[in-house]
């Protein structure tokens, strides 16, 4: 299945086929796809103004062709379209093919729930997995559906929280045309509400998504974010009232075509109150945001890797992940007061599309680049650290919650023998200092601004393990990196140290509150 996006494609109202057989016109619209010498009819499925979704017949060969797109007689001018042999996309809840996947608990024949965060899988669970593009199969799929039908030569992988799963079987599903299914096991040793969950078929990795395991129960938890007693409130139709603060410091080393290296200490300050309804948190890629960086964090011991929009180099360190999921921001007051060795410091709220966002735009709490900006005192030093938000807003009362910095955080030991990333090859990286019972994340991030495709990893670790391999088929899901404006290669990796737990905190309007520091050392690297 593929989905085009435009203008002027289909009706104003979303006309969907339900029935078979499927067809190759719907009400108007109807595409074309050219590949080496021979057309074919896509099947439609569903067509708008801005938006069509068709099946790419099985017959159609392999190789770089054109795709029209007729509407009420009226055909687009051809675009390229290149089909390979597979191409595996696991569908999500949130549509964009990030966050908590579409998989299912196999409890019996007839018991299949979907696995979500209040109906997690138990270690060793069989997993039924939905999907598109694993590849052609015999048959006509616009007549029916073609119950397990299977791509010849296609070897499926299926990786679960950084391990390798029994991969039971594949096919197509017996309900639909186009639709695949992957059955397979939860590997011993993952546990959490966000485990990662990718596809490896014919040697191309799909995206990633997540899944929720635990040891017993049907609610996880995860020791960096929520607790079964947060869940439990989400377990019927309800809300639950997030509050998440985060002190972090950015330490870049950049090295910039005439500037050479630069690099120093960026001291933020940065909050959000979110009000999430059930079906929002168990569909929404931002559930698990202790550490701060590009992609969604999964649990402990994963990697997962997500999809941005090229935008300027600078951008790609955070870059922003897409989650549709809609949530309300709430009013916790004006400001959010910082108290801490060097003084207090005050972040501002800033209203965007009806949220309450508290952070810095312009001005930093602290620190400085030389040579590159204005350099203040660094404010973000080892010591205990207060918040408040004085008396409140309009639905979150007044709070106080406390944490301190360490003063030995883990420190990146390789960083200076790694600048060129074969991303065919394992990527290892190491640190000192880590502390027992702590975690640290190792985060990287490419882009073609000359297309606009970027993905960024985000791999968590134990702090006391000193090293954690970036395994080669994760990194082969990012782009190669293309040089920016500034004539720079667009890459970035980082090491992320935080807390082994953030400070929580409760309010009047808020079920559950985070404080937390994350310091992040980054350098600008080339991913080949």
């Amino acid at each position: 299945m593929f989905i085009l996006f435009g203008r002027n494609m289909g009706p104003p109202a979303l006309r969907l086929v339900n029935t078979f057989p499927l067809p190759a016109d719907l009400a108007g619209t109807s595409i074309r796809v050219t590949v080496g010498g021979t057309t074919v009819n896509a099947i439609m499925i569903y067509t708008s103004f801005g938006q069509v979704a068709a099946i790419l017949p099985s017959a159609t060969p392999v190789g770089s062709g054109t795709l029209t797109l007729t509407f009420n007689n009226q055909t687009s001018a051809a675009v390229a379209f290149r089909v390979g042999p597979n191409r595996i996309g696991i569908f999500t809840r949130n549509s964009a093919g990030n966050g908590p996947g579409i998989v299912q608990n196999f409890n019996s024949p007839t018991e299949l729930p979907l696995n979500t965060l209040v109906e997690a899988a138990q270690p060793d669970q069989a997993m039924i997995l939905w999907a598109t593009g694993l590849g052609p199969v015999s048959g006509n799929e616009a007549a029916g559906p073609l119950p397990a039908a299977q791509p010849s030569g296609v070897t499926v992988e299926v990786f679960v929280g950084g391990k390798a799963a029994d991969v039971i079987g594949f096919g197509r599903s017996g309900c639909c045309a186009g639709i695949d299914q992957i059955a397979f096991r939860v590997p011993a040793g993952v546990e959490g509400c966000y485990v990662p969950v990718a596809v490896r078929a014919g040697g191309v990795v799909s995206n990633f998504t997540t899944i929720a395991v635990a040891s017993s129960g049907k609610i996880c938890s995860d020791p960096t974010k929520f607790s079964i007693a947060d869940l439990q409130k989400v377990q019927f139709p309800g809300t639950l009232t997030v509050a998440e603060i985060a002190l972090a410091r950015l330490s870049p080393k950049l090295s910039l075509p005439g500037l050479g290296t630069l690099q120093g200490n960026l001291d933020f300050g940065d909050g959000a109150f979110r009000r999430f309804n059930s079906l929002g948190l168990l569909g929404s890629n931002r559930g698990s945001l202790s550490l701060s960086g590009p992609a969604q964090v999964p649990s402990l011991g994963g990697c997962s890797v997500s999809a941005y929009r090229y935008q300027d180099l600078f951008d790609s360190i955070g870059a922003d992940v897409d989650d549709p999921v809609p949530l309300r921001g709430l009013d916790a007051g004006a400001a959010l007061n910082f108290t801490g060795p060097r003084g207090v410091k005050q972040i501002t709220r800033h209203g965007e599309s009806g949220r309450f966002e508290y952070h810095f735009d312009d001005d930093l709490l602290g620190g400085g680049i030389p040579g590159l900006e204005p350099v203040q005192p660094d404010y973000l030093v080892p010591g205990s650290y207060t918040l408040d938000n004085g008396s409140g807003g309009a639905e979150v009362g007044a709070f106080r919650a406390t944490l301190t910095i360490p003063g030995d955080p883990p420190v990146w030991t390789n960083q200076d023998a790694i600048s060129n990333i074969s991303r065919s090859q394992d990527l290892t990286v190491t640190w000192s200092r880590g502390a027992a019972g702590g975690f640290v994340g190792i985060i990287g991030s490419a882009a073609d601004p000359r297309t606009g495709a970027g993905a960024a990893f985000t791999c968590t670790a134990r702090a006391d393990a000193g090293s954690f391999t970036v395994p080669a088929w994760v990194l082969s899901a990012l782009p190669a990196s293309g040089p920016s404006q500034e004539g720079v290669p667009v890459g970035f990796l980082s090491l992320a140290a935080t807390l082994p737990q953030p400070s929580r905190f409760q309010a009047t309007g808020i079920d559950v509150g985070f404080f937390n520091w994350v310091a992040l050392q980054i350098k600008n690297v080339t991913f080949q």
